[in-house]
């Protein structure tokens, strides 16, 4: 099941860093012409999106971690072994 999901959070940074690059190197290249407002706002949406994706993929990766740290802990509460309180 971390497989499936380590593999959800990377293809978040990959598609996240596609968006946020592609566009921005896009409007960079261009000479931005003010008369051309849509393409613009359409390209800083775009960024935005993969600005939003990588923070997604981030938040999961700390709830991933998370998760399996509550999973040892329950391990631990189910053998009956004490368990350290966290630092």
């Amino acid at each position: 099941m971390f497989k499936d999901r380590r593999l959800i959070w990377v293809l978040e940074y990959i598609f996240g860093g596609i968006l946020v690059i592609v566009p921005l190197s896009g409007l960079a290249v261009r000479q931005i012409n003010w008369t051309e407002a849509n393409l613009c706002a359409v390209g800083l949406f775009v960024v935005c999106l993969g600005v939003i994706l990588i923070s997604c993929a981030s938040s999961m990766r700390q709830r991933m971690l998370l998760a399996r740290r509550i999973d040892m802990l329950a391990e631990q509460i189910a053998r009956g072994r004490p368990t350290k309180p966290p630092a």
